[in-house]
């Protein structure tokens, strides 16, 4: 069961009830339908016996007074499995069933205790609330709002067909600017490539093929070896290209297109992104004028 712990732990606070004096939260009915439960179930030590006659065909469970539905318990483990992309077998079902009940009990015992009460709890409480509910809202308001077409895609590729393109490249890895710069005069002077790289280059996980490296293509690699390298035509070696790791000396061996085919689900996606952002901003801008927000800037100091 431990392994299962680890891998649930986290289950989402949507369905942990702490209480918090803060207004706002008090007004959300989830919350208020729940705290109603687990304050009534609080006063209670019902026997096994009494809290298993209250069980009807929709309950799974029931504690004290407190009902975990089958409507409910479907929508914790859903939320569970999507979030950790998990599917629970069978077994491991019981188990969560297990842990859902011993964390509800310790809920419970928790409110009755006055940790509801507590400021760290609250807001807590608060931060995981707000952002189940921020999550569901942008779902609808945004992700939902947006489809790109097939064509709509052909036309992005067609508009920016120099952005689909993939290098078949080799580099070596120098940490010393002046012996980067040796090497690279030597390589004019006709020396391989390959065998220099075998022999100087830091970079243990290339250089004993020459320094070959999976094809790439753009925003794959760091912003400065990737200008350089889309800079090169086959069969040039780069001047010394320095990045956080050293000098690169880098050779582009090929330049492949990438059809559209190939890049269709890439294209979508990454339009997609780019306008859920810009209708993302349009809501916030929107919520900001609706509701005042004022910010105590000294408190940031």
């Amino acid at each position: 069961m431990k392994h299962l712990f680890f891998l649930i732990g986290a289950v989402s606070l949507l369905f942990v009830s702490c209480g918090t004096t803060d207004s706002a939260i008090k007004d959300d009915q989830p919350y208020k339908a729940v705290s109603a439960q687990e304050k009534s179930a609080a006063g209670q030590a019902p026997s096994l016996e009494e809290s298993a006659a209250k069980l009807d065909a929709k309950t799974v469970a029931a504690i004290g007074s407190y009902v975990i539905s089958e409507e409910k318990y479907k929508i914790m483990k859903k939320y569970n499995e999507d979030k950790y992309e998990y599917k629970l077998s069978a077994e491991q079902e019981k188990e969560f069933l297990e842990y859902v009940i011993n964390k509800k009990l310790m809920a419970i015992e928790a409110r009755k205790l006055g940790y509801a009460e507590k400021a760290e709890v609250a807001a807590k409480y608060e931060w995981d609330f707000d952002e189940i509910l921020s999550h569901a809202y942008y779902t609808d308001m945004v992700e939902k709002k947006l489809k790109i077409t097939d064509k709509e895609a052909r036309d992005y590729y067609e508009k920016n067909k120099e952005d689909f393109v993939e290098l078949s490249a080799q580099h070596m890895l120098i940490k010393n600017r002046d012996l980067a710069l040796n090497l690279r005069k030597r390589i004019a002077s006709g020396e391989s490539f390959d065998e220099l790289t075998k022999k100087y280059s830091e970079d243990a996980t290339t250089k004993d093929q020459g320094g070959k490296l999976p094809l790439f293509g753009k925003g794959v690699m760091v912003e400065e070896f990737e200008y350089a390298a889309f800079m090169l035509s086959p069969g040039e070696v780069s001047d010394p290209v320095k990045t956080i790791y050293g000098y690169h000396l880098i050779k582009v061996n090929e330049k492949k297109k990438i059809s559209f085919d190939d890049s269709k689900e890439k294209i979508i996606q990454m339009v997609q992104n780019n306008r859920q952002k810009e209708l993302f901003n349009g809501v916030i801008t929107g919520l900001k004028k609706k509701y005042e927000v004022r910010v105590n800037e000294n408190l940031l100091k």
